[in-house]
């Protein structure tokens, strides 16, 4: 066998599958980020215009909203703040 003793048992852990499924949700999130530009410049008829105001309000509510939410994250206790996450992502 290829894979024996220490490395085949951190490949089959809990660390290194939540390392795995990190960097498969944020490969999903750019590949739908790079699709809705590509989609705008050909809706606003090859233009970046729209593009960049997509960009820049995504960046925008970042920048407004991250430190909010994150204060309320630190405030409540941690189940309260998953189920409301699991709960707003089942309704879109």
């Amino acid at each position: 066998m290829f894979l024996q003793g220490s490395a085949l048992v951190y490949l089959k852990g809990p660390k290194f599958l939540i390392y795995v499924s990190g960097a498969l949700s944020m490969w999903g999130d750019r590949m739908w980020h790079f699709a809705i530009s590509v989609f705008l410049i050909e809706l606003y008829g090859h233009n970046l215009l729209l593009t960049a105001v997509f960009g820049l309000v995504v960046a925008g509510s970042v920048l407004l909203f991250g430190a909010l939410i994150g204060d309320w994250v630190d405030r409540n206790p941690r189940n309260k703040g998953t189920q409301m996450f699991i709960t707003c992502r089942c309704k879109l």
